[in-house]
């Protein structure tokens, strides 16, 4: 039996004690980087056997206009108990699709790899928006992948005392950083209620970048757009789409795709003020200076 929707923000409470850490941060070296997968096996698999290759404490790769085979998902849904704010769908199946837009997260979970990952993709006609459980996706074709890989600070889930799930947090890292990789960039996690577009601006300043790339996913509890519908429901999962940052003489756009508890599909540009974190974001700033 799941618990009714929260109708407003004071309905949304997290069970545990509130951290004193609102939006965790850690400088570090964020390097372009572009590699080829072959078909067939597990995506986990493959970009595990990639990171550990390549040296990267984590990475965050776009994976938009990968073609996969059968893969399970989830999508953002009411809490299943008396203690989660919110909690994931029931498994829904995939038949395989080609993601239009798709952001993963690679960082360490119980010693091992693993990937967060939302995506957007269309499949017998109708869109979709949802969480790709990792262990379930294998490519159906070679596919050539780009995005970032991190040294100086990575990604490690960890169990969250505030709203009683796994998280991926803020790891620096316990080597020392070549002075040839200085850092360009920072990896941040979104305690609950923060917003998104403030956030993003306020942790800009702290590496002085006047114009940035961000990237990353999450989950609102509710959204506001500059030009579109308020997503009214305050359970849902988002992506960052491609463009999101602030380039030469423009004004910070957050540009997000999301879906709510009922599956109903928003994109726009958040408005300041108007998109708090339901449970968590996790994003990279990359200074474009």
């Amino acid at each position: 039996m799941r618990r009714g929707a929260p109708r407003t923000l004071d309905d949304i409470k997290h069970p545990g004690p509130i951290a004193s850490q609102r939006r965790p941060s850690f400088p570090c070296h964020a390097e372009p980087v572009a590699l080829s997968l072959s078909d067939g096996g597990g995506l986990l698999e493959k970009l595990g056997q990639w990171i550990e290759a390549s040296g990267y404490q984590s990475a965050v790769l776009d994976l938009g206009g990968v073609e996969l085979n059968a893969f399970d998902y989830v999508m953002p849904d009411r809490a299943i108990d008396d203690r989660h704010a919110a909690w994931y769908s029931d498994k829904q199946a995939s038949k395989g699709s080609t993601l239009i837009e798709a952001v993963a997260i690679l960082g360490l979970r119980d010693g091992k790899w693993f990937a967060h990952i939302h995506a957007y993709w269309l499949e017998n006609g109708n869109v979709h928006l949802g969480h790709l459980l990792p262990d379930s996706v294998s490519l159906a074709r070679k596919a050539d992948l780009t995005g970032y890989g991190l040294t100086g600070a990575g990604f490690e889930a960890e169990y969250d005392l505030e709203t009683e799930f796994t998280l991926f947090r803020i790891k620096p890292s316990q080597t020392i950083v070549a002075p040839s990789t200085p850092p360009n960039a920072l990896i941040t996690t979104l305690a609950p209620f923060e917003d998104l577009h403030d956030s993003i601006c306020d942790l800009a300043s702290t590496i002085g970048a006047n114009t940035f790339k961000v990237v990353g996913l999450g989950s609102l509890a509710g959204a506001e757009f500059t030009s579109s519908p308020t997503m009214t429901g305050l359970i849902s999962e988002i992506l960052l789409q491609s463009g999101s940052g602030r380039e030469p003489n423009q004004g910070q756009r957050i540009q997000i795709r999301c879906i709510d508890l009922d599956g109903n599909l928003h994109q726009g540009v958040a408005q300041p003020g108007g998109c708090p974190t339901l449970v968590t974001c996790e994003l990279l700033l990359i200074s474009t200076d």
